[in-house]
């Protein structure tokens, strides 16, 4: 188990330290690549739309609905 120290707190408090930077990092914006997946997926909703279409009438065809 290790135990906390004065020492150890200090250390962490130094700009250089990984965690510090981890901590002080801003949050990335994600803005662009929210509005390119909503894009992405209205095609591939419209594509699946496509594809249940063809479906379908295959199946009609084929007379089997």
């Amino acid at each position: 188990m290790r135990c906390i120290t004065k020492e150890m707190l200090e250390e962490r408090e130094k700009a250089n330290c990984v965690y510090n930077y981890i901590l002080h990092t801003p949050k990335s914006d994600f803005t662009e690549l929210d509005k390119e997946c909503a894009e992405l997926k209205a095609w591939i909703t419209e594509e699946h739309k496509k594809d249940k279409e063809i479906m379908m009438e295959a199946l009609k065809a084929n007379g089997r609905l």
